[in-house]
């Protein structure tokens, strides 16, 4: 299937929605917020998340549009009483529109953090510091997502300035396969503990996992393992499903 070719019709049907991946509280296990995953499907086919935006990335202005239509459907939905994590590319915050799109729409949010996705692009790295500064300047809290994902650009300011940082489900799989790599997360861990920042471990799938993200001192974990606790939402139905 050429997602190209049904993205509208996927937009205009509603083929859209949401799953709530519950973030836990590692210290007591209890659900501290939740992670906004777009969901999307043409008819009965499931659309991979992933190629839906990749086929819609060189059309920023639709890549926007597409972006402001998910993000009122996922903050419409928000779990109630719970901290809400949106994932947000910067590609879609540069022009001066689309800036002023996204202040008013965080300004007037409770309980949100902005996840900035890291797309592994070097020429977006003055687009991401752009886009913290103003989060910083309207004191819009916000997280780096995908830390250690391979072949990502490691962004220092990014690092050093979001208030919580994501690691990557690869994590996991480095330690697993080289166990001394656990001290350098530790490191990364130590780092955002003395700099007031909090940590989040994605990928947790089992107990052994979760041995890990203990020994490595995280802050929050995220997984299937907790899969039965998933929010799912579709758009055209509007039904939860779990």
């Amino acid at each position: 299937m050429k997602i190209k070719e049904y993205i509208g019709s996927i937009i205009a049907n509603e083929g859209y929605g949401v799953c709530y991946e519950p973030i836990i509280e590692l210290k007591n296990m209890e659900i501290f917020a939740y992670e906004a995953l777009s969901r999307f499907k043409y008819g009965n086919t499931i659309i991979s998340p992933y190629e839906f935006f990749k086929s819609i990335h060189q059309n920023i202005e639709l890549f926007f549009y597409v972006e402001t239509v998910l993000k009122k459907f996922q903050l419409h939905h928000q779990p109630p009483g719970k901290k809400l994590f949106l994932n947000l590319d910067p590609d879609v915050a540069i022009s001066d529109h689309h800036v002023a799109f996204w202040i008013d729409f965080f300004q007037n949010t409770d309980n949100v953090v902005v996840e900035i996705i890291e797309n592994s692009d070097e020429e977006n790295a003055q687009d991401v510091e752009n886009f913290m500064d103003w989060m910083n300047e309207y004191e819009i809290s916000y997280a780096y997502d995908d830390f250690a994902k391979p072949n990502s650009i490691y962004f220092t300011s990014l690092l050093c300035r979001a208030d919580v940082i994501k690691l990557d489900i690869d994590v996991l799989k480095r330690i697993k396969q080289h166990p001394a790599y656990i001290e350098v997360m530790k490191g990364v861990v130590n780092y955002a503990k003395i700099s007031s920042k909090k940590t989040i471990l994605e990928g947790i799938e089992n107990s052994n996992d979760l041995k890990i993200a203990q020994e490595m001192g995280i802050d929050y974990i995220q997984g299937y393992l907790f899969k039965e606790t998933f929010i799912n939402i579709w758009k055209n139905d509007e039904n939860i499903c779990r």
